[in-house]
């Protein structure tokens, strides 16, 4: 027997004598009151006690352990210090070890300290309980299905039902005993789902095979074969949720999830010191239309604030479950103190992400007021490759300059990322109106305006206030149809701009 599992034995065969041993005087003579039965242990408890009664004279740390053991005899962790330093003691002296064995072998060869009781040694652990308590009831029913004995006949024997049955045995493997005390309503974690739904089902057979429930159990319960449980098992360990799908979750899953790029973008004016709840409210709003890519204008980032697209990402990111990230580029001070700049944002891995200047080499040797960039992203949605560019062009009362421009920005990103995309979306601020050269050379170019195309009148994003001219665009160019386009965002105290949002089918 090994020394750890010995002490464990002696430990608690000790504890209900130690108050007796540790009084007595040398010339006491060693009886105790009691059964014939309890004559015997307390021998045999004080043939132990003397193998080791020096050790509170000689081990101040085992004295004190002793003492607190004898002051709360049933707190577990007197009992540990006590059992972990009776160890450090016989581990100093192995022939105390070996001494302790053979006593302790003599002893159970004896049958001391296990009661011999013909009737409590037949008897089940309920039948000496009280058999009219509900949680023992159940407790012996979750262990009999444990047991590998039949749900039939358990439930027959408690006479109830099966799906009582089942119940039970899930509440305990969710919650333990706590979740099978009257008045907890013994209740399923999909009690409020559909129970019917598969791929739940599935996640509870996992549940159950992984709480210990035995897997004829699990199949009875579910009408699965054993060999099916474990496929699902070993699949979800692998992959996750996806892995238990079938091909009709994946239907259903497309017919609620269509394969649609959403699409928005909206001028966040820079900061708004007077509302700290802004940019909360925004991300609330754009969540409500769950959109894959994001243009932001008027971003601002550094003195001493975030990034202002990328606060917004983060709130979207938890509202969702969803990671959005951002691809940020400066562009010039914002009321000569903000660096304020444009992003792009998306739920999609942003692939070689850009900022592309929109200030030199344009063409006729133009310039804008202030330095502009764009900023642009690769994305692969559905397997296909988008490409996505977030803008604010010039403000200039000369629109030959956003002409040159978008005229530049169109070359860099063909040249950049190819013209092999499935889609082109250009989207942003582009202070120009709708019969301007600077959307006429976009559409020359293939470009389709996506508000436009799903209305004929209407889609004025400036000012939020009292909107009287249109400036902000989706421009879609590529394989795709433009399924539908609204203005969002139209709170004045959000923006002074109105948000933009399409969705591409």
């Amino acid at each position: 027997m090994e020394i750890k599992a010995l002490l464990y034995g002696i430990t608690s065969f000790l504890l209900p004598h130690l108050p007796k041993l540790t009084s007595l005087k040398k010339e006491e003579v060693v009886t105790e009151a009691g059964t014939a039965h309890d004559a015997q242990a307390f021998k045999w408890a004080n043939k132990i006690w003397d193998k080791i009664k020096n050790a509170p004279k000689t081990r101040l740390s085992f004295k004190e352990a002793l003492s607190d053991l004898l002051e709360s005899p049933s707190d577990v962790d007197a009992i540990t210090a006590f059992r972990y330093q009776l160890k450090k003691y016989v581990d100093s002296d192995p022939t105390i070890g070996e001494s302790l064995k053979e006593l302790w072998a003599e002893m159970s060869a004896q049958g001391v300290g296990v009661d011999l009781s013909s009737s409590l040694i037949d008897a089940k652990w309920i039948d000496i309980l009280n058999q009219n308590d509900d949680v023992l009831k159940r407790l012996e029913m979750v262990r009999l299905l444990r047991t590998g004995v039949a749900p039939e006949t358990v439930a027959a024997q408690f006479h109830t039902d099966l799906n009582y049955l089942f119940r039970v045995h899930s509440a305990f493997s969710l919650n333990g005993v706590y979740g099978i005390l009257s008045g907890s309503n013994i209740r399923h974690w999909h009690d409020m789902l559909n129970k019917e739904d598969p791929i739940l089902r599935r996640l509870e057979m996992i549940r159950l095979l992984r709480s210990g429930s035995p897997v004829e159990t699990i199949s009875k319960e579910y009408h699965a074969v054993k060999e099916y449980i474990y496929r699902l098992n070993n699949r979800f360990s692998a992959n996750g949720v996806v892995a238990i799908m079938d091909e009709n979750d994946f239907q259903k899953y497309r017919a609620l999830y269509p394969p649609y790029i959403k699409v928005c973008s909206f001028n966040l004016h820079g900061v708004h010191d007077d509302d700290p709840t802004r940019l909360k409210r925004i991300a609330n709003e754009l969540c409500i239309y769950d959109p894959d890519l994001c243009a932001y204008q008027e971003v601002i980032k550094g003195a001493g604030i975030e990034e202002t697209s990328l606060q917004i990402a983060d709130m979207m990111s938890g509202i969702t479950g969803m990671y959005y990230r951002t691809q940020y580029g400066y562009c010039h001070m914002y009321m000569n103190k903000y660096p304020e700049g444009i992003s792009v944002s998306g739920r999609y891995n942003l692939k070689n992400p850009q900022i592309i200047d929109l200030n030199k080499d344009l063409v006729e040797g133009l310039h804008p007021l202030m330095d502009r960039y764009a900023a642009a992203a690769q994305f692969d949605i559905y397997g296909h490759k988008v490409i996505f560019a977030s803008v604010h062009l010039d403000h200039s009362e000369n629109p030959r300059i956003r002409y040159a421009q978008l005229e530049k920005l169109v070359k860099v990103l063909e040249s950049t990322y190819g013209t092999d995309y499935h889609a082109s979306i250009i989207a942003g601020d582009f202070n120009d109106t709708e019969d301007s050269v600077t959307i006429e050379y976009l559409t020359d170019i293939g470009y389709k305006d996506a508000y436009r195309h799903c209305h004929r009148t209407g889609g004025n994003t400036f000012d939020s206030t009292n909107p009287f001219t249109r400036i902000d665009y989706i421009m879609v160019k590529g394989k795709v149809k433009i399924h539908s386009a609204e203005l969002i965002l139209k709170d004045p105290k959000l923006s002074d701009h109105i948000g933009v949002y399409a969705v591409i089918e």
